[in-house]
């Protein structure tokens, strides 16, 4: 088949929606809920996070939401924790334009900001001027990294405003340490808010986000190379795009048809940014000290596709008497929780702790190895 396409649609990396966001109906129409009462000129329910390991999505969620919302006239402000470090960057980065503080108050429908907390009440009042002339959506990426400080104050002020029936959403998106983030921050924004999930896809969403944009492009794509570009995957949104674009630059030069031969060359394509990923990963658990005990958990996945917490538990208890470390409570602890946070397990139960299952098994694989290399 002859397509037409010539510009290859797959987007790997951070930054930009893919061409096709499979696996994420559900979360897709629970946001324009929540996006249409704001539109509405009311509150939602309750905010929205959006939660799971990394690569999975929820950055490009963040950005089709705020598609969404700009659709519907809503005003959206989307940050990345890391430009948020203070309380003055924060109200800076929330003013209107345009905006000249000036002494006395702004209130919303009435509700009074005071000066007992001298940031709360700068960061209400911005707020509620922003509020007085559009419906609001404030969307931070990376929330797990959110200051304790910034996110002290912000949280508060943004629940004051929600319990109001302000025309407000807010939508935290982070990894499996944004629970702990939020309990340093002492808030109950977590209990209350709109969890949505993100995970690895399963076989038919993975195929859809690979083959639905060559079929929109005008390329045919064989089953038995899509099949082979699916499994290689795992299911990892991030791998899926990194594939699409392997295939298209080597389909490129055969009408517009990728078959099996061309997963080959495409294969090689992968494997090398996949382990370039895998290498900057690798030695992330070994500068956190992390390495011995994600080894051995490694080795347990094996022969199980979860885990309970307490099976962990007793592998990272070994792991640390091998290396003379205790392996009292707390420590195993925090060592689980870190796996967590870095992604290599994951809690799929909202951070109840209950059965992890492997972040991406083709990690552990790599780490498994790469031990065995050395």
């Amino acid at each position: 088949m002859q397509g037409n396409g010539d510009e290859c649609p797959f987007v790997p990396g951070r930054g930009r929606i893919p061409p096709y966001l499979a696996g994420r109906a559900s979360q897709q129409r629970t946001g324009c809920d929540f996006l249409n009462r704001v539109q509405a000129g009311t509150s939602p329910e309750s905010d929205l996070v959006l939660y799971g390991p990394r690569g999975t999505g929820k950055t490009a969620m963040l950005l089709w939401l705020a598609a969404e919302a700009r659709q519907r006239n809503i005003d959206v402000v989307a940050l990345a924790s890391t430009e948020i470090k203070t309380n003055e960057k924060l109200i800076d980065l929330l003013s209107p334009p345009g905006w000249i503080d000036r002494l006395g108050s702004i209130s919303w429908r009435g509700l009074q900001w005071k000066a007992r907390d001298r940031a709360a009440d700068h960061l209400g009042r911005v707020l509620a001027r922003r509020l007085r002339k559009a419906p609001l959506a404030l969307l931070i990426d990376e929330a797990h990294t959110l200051d304790p400080t910034v996110g002290g104050t912000l949280l508060p002020v943004v629940q004051r405003l929600s319990g109001e029936d302000a025309p407000l959403v807010t939508v935290l998106a982070g990894t499996p340490g944004l629970p702990d983030q939020l309990g340093q921050m002492q808030a109950t924004f977590w209990e209350r808010s709109e969890v949505l999930l993100f995970d690895r896809l399963g076989e038919r969403d993975a195929s859809d986000a690979v083959r639905i944009p060559f079929e929109e492009a005008g390329w045919t794509i064989t089953p038995d190379a899509l099949e082979q570009a699916v499994s290689a995957s795992q299911g990892y949104p991030f791998f899926l795009q990194v594939w699409g674009k392997a295939l298209w630059g080597s389909g490129k030069g055969s009408g517009c048809t990728v078959t099996v031969d061309n997963v080959q060359p495409a294969r090689a394509e992968f494997e090398a940014r996949r382990n370039r990923f895998y290498g900057h990963r690798h030695r992330e658990l070994d500068k956190l000290g992390l390495l011995p005990a994600a080894t051995a958990v490694a080795s347990a996945y094996r022969d199980a596709p979860e885990l309970r917490s307490t099976a962990i538990d007793r592998i990272l208890e070994s792991t640390l008497q091998q290396e003379g470390r205790g392996g009292d409570r707390e420590s195993v602890l925090d060592i689980r929780r870190q796996l967590d946070d870095v992604g290599f397990i994951w809690d799929p139960g909202e951070g109840l702790g209950g059965r992890y299952v492997a972040g991406i098994p083709s990690l552990m694989d790599f780490v498994l190895q790469s031990v065995a290399r050395d």
